[in-house]
């Protein structure tokens, strides 16, 4: 590639830093940068119509892959429509590279009104407080060291997206001389904790007679997700999954998930891996009082792994301050193994409490799953949500699939065989809505080649927020399954509302007024559909099956289906 302009340097730093794809609304500002891509050809061009959809999309994209994605958003205006879904992935640890077309920094250089509205004197100030790092370069000379920064702290752990701001002139103009040389990203070494440390965090593990582990951004790498296997196994521990990412498989002996507030409440030490709020996982959350209740007992011993000390700054506490008997800034997919290796080395000491421990928590778990059963059956004769989650797993179970997004009540866990790292990618990380479809839309992406189905399970509020995401899944041809939990409502805020309601007194009608979303009904297979989307609408119990195996079977084919179903408003 002849580097031309500006912006030619630009694409070829992308290349060499392995951006396979930029995610992108057009804009005036990025115009050069635009052209350059197009005419290069890769990084691809990923076209979306909303720069949050541009963001969620690189979001999705780097959880399921592992790998960087780039979204480009047009001066100050699509940087501010992108903040929220910046968010999203600064608080679930999503490395992407938000590129902004800028200025032109040159004032004389500026038109009238429009260029001035749209140009911040410090343009990354914007979305400072949600990026790990943003720049503004000042000449294209200064690209390569700058980008090479901005890659370099989006996955530095813990990973999360970062800003470089692109003067439009500085794009258009000629590009001196730029010797790339063998410039590139070097491996960087992630942070651990000193070996004395977790030979510390090792004793009190194997010394605990009933230790608990809580597992939440764990199975961000496969090396932890595997260790934690291989630790729960050498000490037969409980483990509970807090679902940031896939952590441990459903089913095993020592899935403790179904039973977190029974495990805290036995346990003498509690080992926290990769929480996003150590509090709020070891406590009943009092949406009625605003308030919380712990569920450990007094004298209960804690021992913290967490990054979270690296993302702390003066916009934003992720958790309140918490007091451990120990606690390390480490990565878990580097400390972990090396505690389970430790704990192995240890376990042989106490034998026989293992040995009667995992004979109980095998029959524990075992009584667990027989108490929950099958899903219930609507008593109005609708879908649950929890049939809708069995009958899904249902239709794709039989093929590679993974699930890119749910907000579900935890019907995913109990109703699907969750057992392979990075089988489902979480939730949205700061719970900014509209992220779900964008989010497996980019995970879809990562999966265009080959057989898996992109599992949605997509809220239908959620969706209405970010609906102009399926023209994407279309115009790519992407292998996505969205499964539309449609309750007609903003369900959970219906439920903060109903209780509000029973607080104060009155007519629990009451509680429903500005949450439905009747009146009219949203059709969200029309709306699919009027963006190329194949789509379905399923309101009868006894058409559910077929449906979302017709659907399954077009998403094989290599194309995107929308599947409607309409289900009962959850009473609890």
């Amino acid at each position: 590639m002849d580097l031309t302009y500006g912006s030619d340097v630009m694409v070829a730093l992308l290349q060499r830093l392995g951006i396979r794809y930029v995610a992108a609304n057009p804009g005036a500002s990025f115009r050069g940068l635009h052209d350059s891509l197009t005419t290069s050809g890769s990084p691809e061009v990923i076209s979306a119509l909303h720069e949050g959809v541009a963001v969620a999309v690189a979001h999705g994209y780097a959880k399921a892959s592992g790998e960087v994605m780039a979204a480009a958003v047009h001066n100050l205006v699509g940087l501010q429509q992108a903040v929220m879904a910046t968010f999203n992935a600064y608080a679930d640890h999503a490395p992407v590279l938000l590129l902004g077309g800028s200025g032109p920094a040159d004032q004389a250089r500026r038109r009238p009104w429009i260029d001035w509205v749209h140009t911040a004197n410090q343009q990354g100030q914007a979305v400072r407080d949600v990026v790990k790092w943003d720049t503004e370069p000042t000449s294209v000379a200064a690209l390569p060291d700058l980008m090479l920064r901005a890659h370099q702290l989006a996955v530095a752990q813990p990973p999360g997206p970062t800003y470089v701001a692109l003067d439009a002139l500085m794009q258009e103009s000629p590009a001196p001389a730029v010797d790339l040389g063998d410039w590139g990203p070097a491996p960087l070494a992630p942070p651990t904790a000193p070996l004395d440390r977790l030979e510390a965090v090792a004793d009190l593990l194997v010394a605990a007679e009933s230790p608990v582990v809580l597992a939440d951004f764990v199975g961000r790498s496969r090396a932890g997700f595997d260790a934690l296997r291989r630790l729960a196994e050498s000490l037969a521990v409980p483990v509970v999954d807090l679902g940031s990412r896939h952590n441990f498989p459903t089913g095993h002996w020592a899935d403790c998930t179904a039973d977190r507030a029974g495990r805290l409440a036995d346990a003498d030490l509690v080992l926290a891996l990769d929480c996003r709020d150590v509090r709020w996982a070891t406590s009943q959350v009092d949406n009625d009082r605003r308030g919380y209740r712990m569920l450990t007992r007094p004298g209960t011993k804690l021992a913290v792994i967490t990054l979270n000390d690296l993302k702390h700054n003066g916009f934003l506490d992720l958790e309140p301050p918490i007091r451990a008997d120990e606690y390390l800034v480490a990565d878990t997919a580097v400390a972990l193994p090396v505690l389970a290796d430790l704990v192995a080395e240890r376990v042989a000491r106490r034998a026989d409490a293992v040995a009667a421990r995992r004979e109980w928590l095998t029959g524990h778990t075992a009584a667990l799953r027989a108490a929950e059963g099958p899903p219930p059956e609507s008593p109005h004769g609708g879908i649950t949500e929890g049939v809708l989650a069995a009958a899904t797993y249902d239709a794709v179970r039989d093929g590679p699939w993974q699930i890119g997004f749910t907000m579900f009540r935890g019907w995913p866990r109990r109703t699907w065989d969750l057992v392979d790292y990075n089988c489902h990618l979480g939730g949205s990380g700061a719970g900014g809505l509209g992220f779900g479809i964008g989010g497996s839309i980019g995970a879809a992406l990562h999966h265009r080649d080959d057989d898996t189905v992109v599992v949605d399970l997509q809220p239908d509020g959620d969706l209405l927020y970010t609906p102009q995401a399926l023209w994407t899944a279309a115009h790519h041809r992407l292998p996505l399954l969205a499964v539309v939990v449609n309750n007609r409502s903003y369900g959970a805020d219906w439920l903060h509302q109903r209780r509000v309601v029973q607080t104060r007194g009155g007519d629990l009608d009451r509680a429903r007024h500005g949450m439905d979303l009747t009146g009219p009904d949203v059709d969200h297979a029309g709306m699919a559909r009027a963006q190329g989307v194949e789509a379905f609408t399923v309101v009868d119990r006894d058409a559910l099956a077929s449906t979302l195996t017709e659907a399954v079977k077009g998403v094989r084919e290599g194309r995107p289906v929308l599947v409607d179903v309409v289900v009962d408003l959850p009473e609890v």
